[in-house]
């Protein structure tokens, strides 16, 4: 054993050990750029530098290829120490100014820009020989070397001669410094890690917008009023939290969700995939906004756990009133508030005869247009910092059996995988890793990577919880206020909610008591609805039901009697998927006349497909005038439809249990013989 010091600190260690290896046994720093613990040390960057002392005489020289002796007095910072690699440093990035390794570490050794002007600006390769030796040593090929002298000397082959051993061998690029390796003109090296990457992004890209081409032509469908094979509510039968919280407020396991098992098993193998892969929100927000990190503060990304916690909290309590954050159903809304206008404009022969539809209807697409706006901010927004349905599948891609990995002893840390990241995911203060609960698995960052050093591979099982932004207890404290608040306000009846509830008039099939519980406010039923008839709620129903379908025949119009879209297309059967013959049975309301305004044009009575009026004679009204029979009345609101318009309609469609007394006596009319 050799036993020397090294700042102050005393050592033994073998014969044959360097001083550099002396240094990284006691935790030293030495900056080094040429030389690796697999390969013989070459002594090229100089940026090693130490000065010894021993037995009265002192030297400086380079630690990588020194090997230690008894009595060596080390000192790795002295002033002349510093200032020799404060030089090389310097001769290396003028050599090389535009790499970002290179300029980190001449910044920590005090030099900000080089002094010398470079000979080629895009040159990245700094001679330190590292890539010959290890094509020497680790790979026994024999076939890189340095060729030329000065600022024309480089690496290359035999006579520049191409290798095809280069093309598949690889061993070499783990110990470049630079990732200048890959570069190289002759020969060319990593180009297989590299078009696997292209290949990968670009399937994802192909599956991506396949999704997205898949969901407007199934939502064109759907606001045309036909329902195909697949409907578009395939998306929301796939969707984790809509499942959950449907599942979770009807006290229920709702079949119609089975596809959801997809979901939850791409992502226990691939992470969230979901997001990069399948989601049409995102592939929209993938178009635009600005990558990487703009906001320094990343504290945001725990609002979406917070978000998602309180939509769980509150679904247990049986109300899905925060449901409006959800994704999918934001740009199903945002798609119909434009949509089913313009369709309906295209359908009219008479143009002059289209109605514009009024504020509460464009609210759809409120959320919609922030989500767009916010991307301007950061790409990916929304899916960063709020999107609860990412929370939930980022929770679930911790325990994922595929994982985004960097080789740390690839990685130059030069950052252009922090930059082109879509979800700012890849943080430079962790070593370029990412929380598996942020990366999409968009596969983008292994494109631009120099060294190969990503790659998305098997992790053991079970994961570590202790990634960087993992919940904790200020979110579920959060969580709770949020959820405390919300629920207190319902069981106030802060807004008069119960009575409310009572007053609104809902599709057929969706006279449950666990509507208000099922229903997710996708917005699928109004889109699909042929007449027109469901209409997003504001606050009619009370504040927690906003933007479920709610009729109304006085703005919107008629439920079909040869129509049950609505039922058919709903995914959380909030809207019962009744059968035809049913769905004409089920009772939205009941109609009643005015006789104080009613024109006696007996339009109703001929066109109720129900036959639920006859002809009536009103004590002290002349005239005959129709009723209706409340026993055969479902409350479908034609009869409001064709009645004449007026300031105050003759015929009302009322809840059930909200039918005004009858304010005359009648008798039925019977026509003189």
């Amino acid at each position: 054993m050799v036993k020397i010091t090294i700042n102050g600190t005393k050592l033994e260690v073998p014969q044959g050990t360097t001083i550099l290896e002396a240094a990284r046994k006691a935790e030293i720093y030495i900056p080094t750029l040429c030389d690796h613990p697999d390969l013989t040390p070459y002594g090229a960057c100089r940026l090693c530098l130490v000065e010894i002392n021993q037995n009265g005489k002192a030297w400086v020289t380079t630690s990588c290829n020194t090997e230690v002796q008894d009595g060596f007095v080390i000192q790795t910072e002295t002033e002349e120490v510093n200032q020799s690699r404060k030089v090389m440093a310097d001769f290396i990035l003028s050599r090389c100014p535009e790499v970002v390794p290179l300029q980190n570490l001449a910044s920590s050794l005090g030099v900000d820009s080089p002094s010398f002007p470079a000979e080629k600006q895009d040159e990245d390769c700094i001679l330190c020989n590292l890539c010959v030796r290890a094509c020497d040593e680790i790979a026994d090929h024999n076939i890189l070397g340095l060729v030329g002298r000065g600022t024309d000397r480089r690496i290359t082959t035999a006579f520049d001669a191409p290798s095809e051993i280069c093309d598949a061998c690889g061993e070499c690029i783990p110990y470049c410094p630079t990732g200048a390796i890959t570069r190289l003109e002759v020969p060319v090296i990593g180009k297989p890690y590299e078009k696997n990457a292209v290949r990968w992004k670009r399937i994802r890209q192909v599956v991506q917008y396949a999704a997205l081409l898949l969901f407007l032509v199934l939502m064109g469908s759907t606001l045309w009023s036909q329902l195909q094979p697949v409907s578009v509510n395939l998306f929301s039968r796939m969707n984790p939290l809509q499942a959950l919280t449907s599942m979770i407020g009807g006290r229920e396991v709702i079949g119609n969700f089975w596809p959801v098992l997809l979901t939850i098993g791409a992502t226990l193998v691939f992470g969230r995939v979901w997001c990069a892969w399948w989601c049409p929100l995102g592939a929209v927000l993938e178009l635009f906004g600005f990558k990487g990190r703009r906001i320094k503060w990343q504290g945001m990304r725990y609002w979406k756990y917070v978000l998602l916690f309180s939509v769980v909290v509150m679904a247990a309590f049986g109300s899905l009133a925060f449901m409006y954050f959800e994704p999918i159903t934001i740009f199903v809304r945002g798609l119909a508030a434009a949509g089913k206008p313009a369709l309906e404009y295209f359908r009219l022969e008479d143009k002059e005869a289209f109605v514009m539809p009024g504020f509460q209807w464009w609210t759809l697409g409120i959320p919609f247009l922030l989500v767009l706006g916010l991307n301007l901010v950061e790409k990916r927004f929304w899916c960063r910092y709020l999107c609860p349905l990412g929370a939930l599948i980022g929770l679930g891609s911790k325990f994922s059996w595929i994982k985004r990995r960097v080789s740390q002893m690839s990685c130059i840390e030069c950052g252009d995988c922090a930059e082109i990241c879509p979800m700012g995911a890849i943080s430079p203060d962790q070593d370029f890793t990412s929380d598996p609960a942020e990366c999409i698995t968009c596969m983008d960052c292994a494109v631009p990577c120099p060294k190969a050093a990503i790659t998305f591979e098997q992790t053991p099982w079970p994961a570590p919880l202790d990634y960087e932004f993992d919940p904790g207890r200020r979110e579920a404290l959060a969580t709770l206020g949020i959820s405390a608040a919300a629920v207190g306000l319902l069981a106030a009846d802060v807004g008069g909610v119960k009575a409310a509830k009572k007053e609104v008039l809902r599709p057929p099939g969706a006279q449950h008591d666990q509507f208000l519980a099922n229903c997710i406010r996708c917005g699928q039923c109004i889109e699909i609805c042929p007449e027109q008839a469901l209409l997003p709620a504001a606050l009619e129903g009370g504040w927690d039901a906003l933007w479920t379908p709610m009729m109304d025949p006085f703005r919107g119009g008629h439920c079909d009697y040869d129509c049950n879209l609505c039922g058919q297309v709903c995914p959380s059967e909030a809207i019962l998927p009744l059968v035809l013959e049913e769905k004409r049975k089920a009772v939205i309301g009941k109609a009643k006349v005015n006789f104080d305004t009613c024109v006696r044009c007996m339009d109703c009575l001929e066109q109720c497909p129900y036959d639920c009026f006859h002809e009536v004679e009103v004590d002290g009204v002349r005239g005959v005038f129709p009723e209706v029979n409340p026993d055969d009345c479902v409350g479908c609101g034609l009869c409001v439809s064709v009645c004449p318009e007026q300031e105050e309609r003759a015929v009302v469609v009322y809840p059930t249990g909200s039918v005004p007394a009858d304010k005359y006596q009648t008798t039925p009319y019977v026509e003189e013989a």
